[in-house]
């Protein structure tokens, strides 16, 4: 499913998003109140994901997060909006959880990229 913005006149496709308004449950096309949006980046899309995209999503009045996920660094970087303006909170590899408070969840980057770092280990 894409996301529309309308006040970017832009279609965009997040990795994953995170709606409960009922005007998206009955969308065909394109979900338009996201309250959470997660990028995971690569090289070729980091600059964009957190240039040009996280510019129209930040004209979305009902997104409260945006999580962007750094899968090399193994790093979680989450956005809120707070009183009108966008605050970062950011956790490491080994660092704390991150509270997503738009859907009422806690992530840390153990969590996040638990599968990555199995993969990563040699056989025993």
């Amino acid at each position: 499913m894409k996301l529309f913005v309308a006040d970017a006149d832009a279609y965009l496709y997040p990795d994953v998003m995170v709606t409960c308004d009922e005007r998206d449950r009955r969308a065909e096309l394109a979900i338009e109140h996201p309250r959470l949006v997660v990028e995971v980046l690569s090289d070729s899309t980091a600059a964009y994901d957190r240039g040009i995209k996280f510019a129209a999503y930040r004209k979305l009045a009902d997104l409260r997060e945006y999580l962007l996920v750094d899968v090399d660094q193994r790093r979680l970087e989450l956005y809120r909006r707070a009183a009108g303006r966008w605050i970062l909170l950011e956790s490491e590899r080994d660092g704390p959880a991150l509270r997503l408070e738009s859907v009422d969840m806690t992530l840390s980057p153990a969590e996040a990229f638990e599968d990555l770092d199995e993969e990563a280990r040699p056989e025993q």
